[in-house]
């Protein structure tokens, strides 16, 4: 039974690549394979997230879409992306999962992403895995809160 699925998920995989994107897969830094980084994402993350990272009606998963970008902002944010369960646990290397957040975010929340964003690397990634975080909904609200002050002050000091 689970070689059938296995095999299901892989040519759904195979046919959206066929398909075409939804999104432009141009080129970004730290993605040497836009269409690998976006099958991973498919088998590992799109489970949850969905295609667009609209996450769960009932909010169990929250919404990436045009929002995850911000934790770009803090330092502790960026970590947070590598450092949530389903980041920390994936079935891929450090280097396909440095290469999936670097795919990722300008598909799902472009606008977002801080123009002197880094790539995320495999070091990096290595690194942060190794502290996986304890609790997430904690973090994730005191990150949000970090947020919300950081972008009072922006918008207190943008005049138009």
């Amino acid at each position: 039974m689970r070689r059938m699925w296995v095999m299901l998920i892989q040519a759904a995989c195979i046919g959206a690549m066929a398909a075409g994107s939804v999104h432009a897969e141009g080129t970004w830094p730290g993605v040497d394979d836009p269409a690998r980084a976006r099958v991973n994402y498919m088998l590992n993350c799109q489970g949850c997230h969905g295609a667009e990272g609209l996450g769960t009606a009932d909010g169990s998963v929250p919404v990436m879409k045009d929002f995850v970008g911000l934790f770009l902002l803090l330092p502790q944010g960026r970590e947070f992306l590598v450092r949530v369960p389903g980041s920390a646990n994936a079935a891929l290397t450090d280097q396909r999962l440095a290469e999936v957040l670097n795919w990722m975010l300008p598909q799902i929340s472009r606008a977002q992403i801080p123009a002197d964003f880094v790539p995320y690397s495999a070091a990096e990634v290595a690194h942060l895995r190794a502290r996986p975080l304890a609790d997430v909904n904690a973090e994730r609200d005191r990150l949000l809160g970090q947020l919300d002050r950081v972008l009072a002050r922006t918008n207190s000091a943008d005049p138009g």
